[in-house]
């Protein structure tokens, strides 16, 4: 430090990084400390020259006394200025400014009244100046020894300031005795010197060991801070007890955990005297307190640590751990895991039930449905297994949106779970779809369960003001008969929801094995259908549409075919639900679209061609468009001549989106059908709503034409209704004369059926020179 300190006074003004500013502050600020000792000491300092202008009259001592004075007076001034401002955060460049202002105040004090004292002893011979003088020099430097040990250069520079004038004016003095004590003064100097030094060096060693005792108090106090701070700031409650099983310590979550007051929370306070407090306030139960109890005795005997779960009167779920402490004592930490708890029960709620729903979800019907094995296994106890689907959820769901949707479903759950026994499992296995587990149940109540199933989701739904119909279908399969394994089990009850649905839905069905023969078969087909897309094996015939008046072919409809190469042909009837079903209707009805028009543009100007689109082309609305202006495009067929044909289903699905595709292509110049009225839903306001320009009536009301006034009823209105939307009325599945003057009779413009021709390939059709088309 005292390197440091002098290598500050030596430097420049750059603060040296190894200088100890605390301890340099400390230093200069005792400079100042005692301005008493100033005081005197210019008095003293005044008195001398002025005392040795008394004496001797002569006036440079007169000059000196004032010099000094002012000297005294400005050290002054610099010590109340210091005095008055606060150094806390003082910088090294300010303490050293302070430092240069004392040491320049002293030194010049210090030289002027040196060279009083060598005026006095070489310039005069007056005994009174000259002690005087030497006298005061000698005492104010013993004074600086003294109180600037702290600045041993400062007392160095002084010191010779002082003494050296003084010993040279001895020595030249005409008394030669003077001569003898001036020697004596460089010795008096060496000597201060030595001793500032070495007070310098014990007032260092001082400093340092204060300093040194108050970082030990520090760091302990902080220690014990820290600990103390450490052990209240834990989440986790800790007491520890000696060997006798009294409290030593604990911290503040302990007492809060447990209700505890201060009393109970001073080391020394017996573990019974808290279990008393515990029992009496009904924290805990007194089975529990011999629980915790047996588990002290335990860890006691064992030396190994033991866990123990609490659930106190108000709920809390306290998990306390007891562990061996030194000396035969016990740590105590108790771990709040209330939350902890219900976060995983949480967790299990939803790793195992619906979040929806609340009903078992598909990891928990996978675990129900292999411990149905394992008792059958067991016990021989028979099982069923019932697969729900509702039938018009996905309509409600995307027309309605995902909020009417979520209702619906929940409903279901509710009306579900009303339908079955209380130990039947129920389990959403995802959308909507349901499985149900029935133990101990043979076919009869299979059936009954099953049915009240079905009659529950009869009845209409009320969400949001909206009145919504979803139905049921169920497929079931009986365990050990219909699979030996869960996936059989399942696989065999979806086989049987398939038939249901197929079936016409909202009923049930149990599987038998013809079903998975028909799957089967179903799946082989689906096999060859995807290749005979790939390999362009399908074929499109052509059916007639005739004007009834001028009985000339005005249209032909474009029906796909499948040649199977062992199959043979393969009815659409058969392979387009496959394909809906399987997804490949959207590639296959591109297809058709783009070979029709190339056909069309073939034919005769005048002949319109018409395609079927399945309503799940219109899923991909940018899809179908631009699949229609390609095939425009490539074929050079005019628009008005490619008519696209869509049942009534397409409209009761998303009929916004129905709508927005139909305007689309009509902006094309594309014409459009509605086929097959009168089947399912129909309603004479498509007709006024959409942009049809041709409706075509199903054939089962050309069938009963002549039987059936209904059938009559439904063709008149039809096409006195088309005849004021100026629209064309195709009635189809004219097979015999008399069916055509009827329909004929009966405003209809258009026929088609078998008696105007049987659809046929390309290659029978002749072109507009009279030859047949070349496909």
């Amino acid at each position: 430090m005292a390197g440091a300190l002098k290598r500050s006074m030596a430097g420049g003004r750059e603060q040296d990084d190894s200088v100890d500013l605390t301890g340099y502050s400390l230093l200069v600020s005792s400079l100042f400390s005692s301005p008493a000792s100033i005081i005197p000491g210019g008095i003293a300092g005044i008195l001398t020259p002025f005392l040795c202008w008394l004496s001797t009259g002569m006036d440079i001592f007169m000059s000196l006394t004032i010099l000094v004075t002012l000297i005294v007076i400005l050290r002054l001034m610099t010590v109340v200025a210091y005095r008055r401002r606060n150094h806390a955060n003082d910088s090294y460049a300010q303490t050293r400014r302070w430092d240069r202002d004392y040491f320049l105040g002293a030194t010049v004090f210090s030289a002027v009244l040196g060279y009083s004292c060598y005026v006095a002893l070489v310039q005069t011979d007056d005994p009174a100046a000259h002690i005087t003088s030497v006298s005061s020099t000698i005492a104010l430097a013993s004074g600086y020894v003294a109180r600037n040990a702290g600045r041993p250069k400062f007392v160095a520079v002084q010191l010779l300031t002082f003494c050296i004038p003084m010993a040279i004016g001895l020595i030249a003095a005409h008394n030669p005795y003077y001569r003898y004590i001036g020697y004596f003064a460089f010795l008096y100097v060496a000597a201060n010197i030595a001793i500032t030094n070495s007070l310098h060096r014990n007032l260092l060693a001082l400093s340092d060991a204060t300093k040194q005792s108050k970082a030990l108090a520090s760091a302990l106090h902080s220690q014990n801070l820290t600990l103390d701070a450490a052990l209240n700031t834990m989440i986790d409650g800790l007491a520890m007890f000696d060997r006798s099983l009294k409290l030593a310590v604990s911290n503040a979550p302990h007492s809060t955990l447990y209700g505890l007051p201060e009393t109970l929370a001073l080391p020394g306070t017996p573990l019974t005297a808290i279990a008393r407090f515990l029992v009496e306030r009904q924290v805990i139960s007194q089975d529990q307190l011999r629980a915790i109890r047996t588990a002290l005795t335990t860890v006691q005997s064992t030396q190994q640590a033991t866990s123990h779960e609490v659930v106190t009167r108000s709920g809390l779920v306290l998990v306390v751990t007891f562990a061996p402490a030194a000396e035969g004592g016990i740590l105590m930490l108790t771990e709040d895991a209330t939350e902890r708890k219900a976060t995983e029960a949480r967790i299990e709620q939803m790793a195992r039930f619906d979040e929806l729903t609340g009903l078992a979800n598909r990891f928990e019907y996978n675990t129900q449905i292999a411990d149905a094995f394992a008792r059958l296994e067991r016990t021989g106890e028979a099982f069923a297994l019932l697969y729900v689907d509702l039938d018009g959820f996905k309509q409600v769901n995307d027309s309605l949106g995902h909020d009417i949707g979520d209702h619906v479903l929940m409903e279901t759950a509710s009306r579900l779970r009303g339908a079955i026994r209380s130990n039947d499992m129920l389990a959403r296995f995802g959308g909507d779809e349901f499985l149900l587990i029935l133990p101990s149940a043979d076919h009869t109540v299979v059936t009954a369960i099953a049915q009240r199933m079905i009659n529950a989701m009869t009845r209409a739904f009320d969400v949001e003001g909206k009145t919504v119909y979803v139905t049921a279908s169920v497929g079931i399969a009986m365990a050990p008969h219909d699979g030996g394994t869960p996936a059989d089990l399942l696989r065999h009850a979806d086989t049987a929801l398939y038939k249901a649905k197929s079936a016409g839905r909202n009923t049930l069905m149990f599987f038998n094995p013809a079903m998975a023969e028909e799957m089967l078969e179903r799946h082989e087909i689906e096999i060859d259908l995807r290749k005979a897309c790939t390999d362009g094996t399908l074929e499109l015939y052509y059916q007639p549409i005739i004007d009834l008046k001028t009985q000339e072919v005005v249209s032909r409809e474009a029906l796909m075919r499948w040649r199977h190469p062992t199959r043979g042909l393969v009815p659409p009837n058969v392979f387009i639900p496959i394909a809906e079903q399987s997804g490949l209707i959207a590639a296959m009805g591109d297809w058709a679209i783009r070979q029709a028009c190339k056909d069309a543009a073939s034919w005769e100007p005048g002949i319109s061609v018409s395609v079927n689109v399945s309503p799940l082309q219109f899923r991909e609305p940018r899809r179908i468009v631009n699949t229609v202006k390609e095939a425009l495009i490539t074929s050079h067929l005019e628009s008005r001549r490619l008519m696209l044909e869509v049942t009534e289903s397409l409209l009761i699905e998303d009929s916004k989106l129905a709508l927005s595709v139909l305007d689309e292509l009509r902006a094309l110049g594309v014409t459009f059908a509605l086929d097959d009225f009168g089947t399912g839903y129909s309603s004479l306001a498509y007709l006024s709503t959409y942009p049809f320009a041709q409706v075509k009536i199903d054939q089962s009301f050309s069938r009963e034409v002549h039987t059936n006034e209904a059938s009559k009823a439904v063709i008149e209105a039809v096409c006195q209704l088309a005849r004021r939307l100026q629209m064309n009325v195709v009635v189809e599945g004219i097979e015999t004369e008399q069916q055509r003057i009827a329909v004929q009779l009966l405003g209809a413009h258009r026929a088609q059926g078998f008696l105007f021709g049987r659809p046929t390939p390309l290659v029978t059709i002749k072109g507009p020179n009279g030859k047949r088309s070349v496909a």
